[in-house]
């Protein structure tokens, strides 16, 4: 083996020291690099020693800003800085209550005028102990609830008669001590609460609500009004059952009934319902054509719910309200004189009588001038006393009361009551029921559909307090007036009580309907903890 391959063992230690040398070199030199551009990044640099300021030369920051513009800035920023805070927008307004604050005091936050809005998230609920009667007329109804409920809309035979049974008889099905032979299930009780009596009834035309406007779904069906024979015939039994269903009022043996043409809907109702102490009717919407057939017919009424917000915020002198008033006569005479030319001009052309009638009937359809007031409220009339005869005349022999166009040309007006009368149609409410999912939530749905009268709503009401619920209701626009009227003169309850015992109402519903206390104007209802609330 040649002497070269050995090495002495100075040799190998001397080339250790080599590498490590050149590897501290190395490494400082890495680390004078890192130190001299920390110092270039500083702004303040701190005073150094001279052998480190002769060891490592201080690079220049391209980056850096000038000193000469600084003052420059600063003022630009200040200038930005007041005109921000001038224009506030949303936004910034928004995120003002985010700011941090002191942790050792609690600063109380108050919002601008402009989010005042925010501070009312959640709206108040009316609370009562119990629901009022809404006498508006509904079309619809859902009943929804976390619990299933106590009945079905699916009867047995028993159920459905013991039902129908209840309701002809105006009998609880809860008292069996006096019809031992009914059955007091829930789903009795429920079919007792969707039933009314009704006249006329066409099954293959809907008469609630009354639309002349709807298309005639068959071109081969042939028109009732069509026919005056058929058409006489109706009319005539629809008379007879309008004067035995206004004797059953006056002898306080009904309690209200419901007449609904195609331009109008008029609710009787019997002395004591309402808080009112003698028998009235109240009529909506009407026209100014129809007011003055009204008064010309010397029926005597009242505007309850026509609004008076001038005279109340605008006190007048008596002197300005007799020239007012004056006013208004001439402006009647003016009308008289005018509709006196036209009557002239009419009988100079020799125009028939019976189109001279039913231009008159169509003029007084349209509005004639159109209504005084705004809205449907604004227009309820009140009819009371001795001037409910006359009105119940007036809708007898009033051709008003009658189409002339449409499907429902020469049908008589559709009468809703919850007792019985002379040729009455006893009429089951379509009752639906299933479940529908409502924010992620299963719950059980009931629906009834038709002309749901206020007996059927308070019954309703009173068989699903077991368990809470809510209700949502469509309302027939026409008719809510008839939830706004107040009387200003309201009996006591007592006095409806004792005339009305034989109405056919139960004796807790009675005090519900002869009280005059208004319903919330509310399109939903909720029942908890045995309260209602209304939305």
């Amino acid at each position: 083996m040649s002497g070269s391959v050995w090495k002495k063992p100075d040799e190998v230690m001397r080339q250790m020291r080599d590498k490590k040398k050149a590897l501290q070199a190395r490494f400082s030199h890495a680390s004078t690099t890192t130190a001299t551009n920390n110092l270039d990044n500083d702004e303040a640099l701190a005073p150094t020693s001279s052998s480190s300021a002769t060891a490592s030369v201080k690079r220049k920051n391209p980056f850096r800003r000038s000193p000469a513009k600084r003052p420059k800035l600063l003022t630009v920023t200040q200038d930005d800085q007041r005109n921000a805070s001038a224009n506030v927008d949303f936004m910034s307004m928004l995120n003002a209550p985010n700011v941090k604050a002191d942790t050792n005091k609690e600063l109380a936050v108050e919002l601008p005028q402009a989010l005042s809005i925010f501070t009312a998230v959640t709206p108040v609920c009316q609370k009562v102990d119990q629901c009022p009667v809404d006498w508006s007329l509904k079309t619809r109804v859902r009943f929804t609830s976390k619990s299933p409920f106590a009945f079905s809309s699916t009867l047995k035979t028993s159920e459905e008669a013991s039902g129908i049974t209840g309701f002809v008889r105006c009998v609880s099905s809860l008292k069996s001590d006096e019809w031992s032979t009914l059955d007091t299930s829930t789903n009795a009780q429920f079919h007792q609460c969707c039933l009314l009596w009704q006249y006329p009834w066409l099954p293959w035309l809907s008469l609630f609500p009354r639309d002349t406007r709807a298309p005639i779904t068959s071109t081969s069906s042939v028109q009732i009004g069509m026919d005056s024979s058929v058409s006489n015939c109706l009319i005539n039994d629809w008379c007879e059952s309008f004067r035995s269903l206004f004797g059953l009022l006056r002898a306080r043996q009904c309690p209200f009934f419901y007449v609904c043409t195609h331009q109008f809907t008029v609710l009787f109702r019997a002395a004591g319902i309402g808080g009112v102490a003698e028998i009235h009717a109240l009529l909506t919407p009407t026209t100014r054509g129809m007011r003055e057939v009204l008064r010309r017919e010397d029926i005597s009424y009242s505007m309850p719910l026509k609004k008076s917000g001038q005279d109340q915020t605008n006190p007048v002198n008596n002197d300005e309200d007799d020239e007012t008033k004056e006013a208004d006569k001439v402006g009647d005479l003016d009308d008289e004189d005018c509709d006196e030319d036209d009557a002239d001009w009419i009988n100079d052309i020799g125009l028939h009588s019976n189109l001279r009638s039913k231009l008159e009937a169509e003029r007084l359809q349209d509005g004639g001038q159109g209504t005084s007031q705004g809205t449907y409220a604004d227009s309820l009339l009140l009819i009371e006393g001795v001037e409910t005869q006359g009105l119940f005349n007036w809708l007898l022999n009033s051709k008003l009361c009658l189409s002339s166009t449409g499907p429902l040309t020469g049908i008589p007006p559709t009468l809703f009551s919850p007792v019985a009368f002379h040729q009455a149609t006893l009429r089951p409410l379509k009752a639906r029921q299933g479940f529908l999912k409502q924010d992620g939530e299963n719950l059980y749905s009931i629906e009834v559909q038709g002309p749901i009268l206020p007996h059927s709503m308070v019954s309703l009401m009173k068989l699903l307090q077991s368990s809470d619920f809510t209700a949502v209701w469509t309302t027939l626009s026409s008719t809510k007036p008839f939830a706004s009227f107040q009387s200003s003169t309201a009996a006591t309850s007592a006095f409806g009580k004792e005339s009305l015992s034989d109405c056919g109402l139960d004796r807790t519903s009675l005090d519900l309907f002869c009280s005059s206390q208004l319903p919330p104007s509310a399109s939903e209802i909720r029942f908890q903890d045995g309260c209602f609330y209304f939305n």
